[in-house]
């Protein structure tokens, strides 16, 4: 029962939210793209109230669910799915990507001698302090750099035909990288300091072997925690991503969505994660012993 409340209330504030430009504006969004007019600014709660009432609406009629997309009218059902699937298959490659260079740059930063560990760290806070939209254009001026001076594409800088995924899932796989090998050594400082790894070197285990098999697997419970900030950033990066690379994906049918049109997507990006990290959440809690309240059993 928690877990539909927190769908109920989510799901009704995407419905507020999808509202909103009506409580401040005469005019839908699309309706002064397409007629080159502006609504005047203002308080308008009747309007939304409508507004609100006409997405409940159109939510209950799925065969007149359509988008307007530059000034093209579409079935959104014709375009919705495809568009989804291909930023989720984005999305998803480049997280398993940073997940495992995270943990590989996170073992090998803990097992270095003193100078090898602070010039790592040193290579990662100065990708850290690059701001992500730099990121993504330097990779982008590179590639056509290379391709000026050798003749050879690495990649497409832009989709034009066929989807792309090389330069957009090496740009989304770099801030969460390396936000993740900062979070995972931290804590893996931490744990050094705990008593059973004293007791774990006392016994003669190697290194590797306290990292991977006992410190690693007691910093999963904190590091999945801060997967959540790691997927809201992503998201972030994956709308600036497909404007940048000219991406047809579900982002930028965000961009153009309105109403109904804004809660439909929205649920469709949303829901996923949340069941997902619900389902992790309970299950991580029952191997712990934690139950619903906070207390352990």
């Amino acid at each position: 029962m928690k877990i539909f409340r927190k769908l109920l209330l989510i799901f009704s504030g995407l419905v507020f939210i999808s509202a909103l430009p009506n409580l401040f504006f005469n005019a839908d969004f699309q309706y002064v793209y397409l007629n080159g007019e502006s609504g005047s600014f203002g308080l308008y709660p009747y309007a939304y109230l409508s507004a609100i009432y006409d997405v409940f609406l159109y939510l209950a009629r799925p065969d007149q669910w359509s988008i307007v997309v530059m000034g093209k009218e579409y079935a959104l059902i014709d375009v919705l799915f495809e568009r989804v699937a291909y930023s989720m298959k984005v999305f998803f490659i480049s997280l398993l990507l940073a997940v495992i260079i995270a943990f590989l740059v996170s073992m090998m930063i803990s097992l270095a001698s003193g100078t090898i560990k602070r010039f790592l760290l040193s290579v990662v806070n100065v990708i850290e302090s690059l701001p992500d939209i730099f990121i993504i254009i330097g990779v982008q001026l590179l590639v056509v750099m290379y391709f000026r001076e050798t003749g050879v594409l690495i990649g497409d800088i832009a989709m034009t035909g066929e989807e792309i995924y090389l330069l957009p899932v090496t740009c989304l796989t770099v801030v969460p990288a390396v936000f993740l090998v900062k979070t995972i050594v931290l804590l893996l400082k931490e744990e050094e300091k705990k008593a059973y790894v004293e007791l774990a070197r006392g016994k003669g285990l190697s290194s590797v072997h306290i990292l991977v098999v006992h410190s690693f697997r007691n910093v999963l419970y904190s590091l999945f925690y801060q997967m959540k900030l790691v997927f809201s950033f992503m998201l972030s990066n994956l709308f600036i991503l497909e404007q940048l690379f000219n991406m047809r994906g579900v982002m930028g049918l965000l961009m153009w969505s309105t109403g109904y049109t804004f809660v439909i997507i929205s649920t469709l990006i949303f829901l996923p994660f949340f069941l997902l990290f619900t389902l992790i959440e309970q299950r991580m809690k029952k191997s712990i012993g934690m139950k619903e309240d906070g207390t352990y059993a």
